[in-house]
């Protein structure tokens, strides 16, 4: 999932090793910050801010993978925008550079929790965690290379708790929304990502009860890793482009064996993309016999049900896709 951003952040904030976030009500003695958390250890950052007349620097030697650094300046009732910069030098000579322009307010506290968001593709809604009462939503829904789809506004009655937001655009062409929730004179905004693909792709065959890949089989590896190729051309400027195997066998056998031999080979997958050159994030789960493409008994040989899928999306698979929910293993 795409970590959860308080206040209206640019959606090319969310496409590198960093995230942000920051505080979009202070409190009565709480001063405006931002939040940066790199995905990779940092050998130096700088981070600017530029809030009415005021300028504020901060910068540092080096930073850990996942630990969030906290930047705040003063608090003036008057200044509610600001522009942040921030560049960040990764322990690989990488650098990234971000330009995010922020919105905040000094009022009630309206905050959103994405970490148990989902969006249910076929009914276009989008369920999120709100702390107050939320009684309007502004949605931009956002296509490939961040082409507009649609905008607008729609009335919600809900919160505190869980709420659910409709939203435009055909969830095959939505990539991102950008969402803003209003309670009364306070809001939070965020970006979350419905975008879910299945790649088509020859199932490579593996040896019986083995999960090395055979040389005659990398060919229908080498069309899979093109094709990721093409989805990262697309669509990794906008998100977290992330790929999903996930490996399934029929019924024949043990189960618990059946359980790791699929795990095994989705894992030779994994490690075969990126051994050949994908770099993005790779994710993969054994699901035994417990995601069957045809229904059987136990003990069938059924050659449709000993296969490995390909989902890529910013997020794991959403329930409404009918994969199950698993705790997917990062390579």
């Amino acid at each position: 999932m795409i970590p959860w951003i308080i206040g209206l952040l640019s959606p090319a904030a969310l496409a590198g090793d960093m995230d942000f976030s920051y505080t979009p009500t202070p409190g009565p003695d709480e001063q405006p910050a931002f939040m940066v958390t790199p995905a990779r250890p940092l050998a130096e950052y700088l981070v600017v801010v530029e809030a009415g007349d005021e300028r504020y620097e901060f910068t540092g030697a080096s930073a850990p993978a996942g630990e969030q650094m906290r930047f705040s300046w003063d608090r003036n009732a008057s200044v509610t925008s600001a522009s942040v910069f921030v560049r960040g030098v990764f322990s690989d000579g990488y650098v990234e550079e971000v330009q995010i322009p922020i919105e905040y307010s000094y009022g009630t506290r309206l905050s959103v929790d994405l970490s148990g968001a989902s969006a249910d593709l076929a009914a276009h809604t989008l369920t999120v965690n709100v702390t107050a009462p939320v009684d309007r939503a502004e949605l931009t829904a956002y296509g490939a290379r961040r082409a507009v789809l649609e905008q607008g506004e729609v009335a919600i009655s809900g919160g505190p708790g869980d709420i659910t937001i409709p939203w435009a655009g055909d969830a095959a062409e939505v990539v991102l929304l950008d969402v803003k929730v209003y309670s009364g004179g306070s809001w939070a905004g965020f970006t979350f990502s419905p975008w879910f693909l299945d790649i088509p792709h020859d199932d490579v065959h593996f040896e019986s009860n083995q999960s090395e890949i055979l040389p005659e089989e990398e060919w229908k590896l080498e069309a899979t890793l093109r094709q990721l190729q093409d989805v990262l051309d697309k669509y990794g400027e906008m998100v977290p482009v992330k790929v999903y195997i996930a490996g399934c066998t029929d019924t024949a056998g043990d189960a618990a064996s059946n359980r790791d031999l699929s795990l095994r080979r989705a894992r030779a997958i994994a490690t075969w993309l990126r051994g050949h050159g994908y770099s993005e994030a790779l994710y993969y789960h054994g699901f035994g016999e417990g995601f069957l493409a045809e229904r059987t008994g136990d003990g069938v040989d059924s050659a449709a049900n000993r296969r490995v899928l390909y989902m890529v999306g910013a997020n794991p698979p959403p329930a409404s896709t009918g994969v199950p929910q698993v705790s997917w293993r990062e390579l």
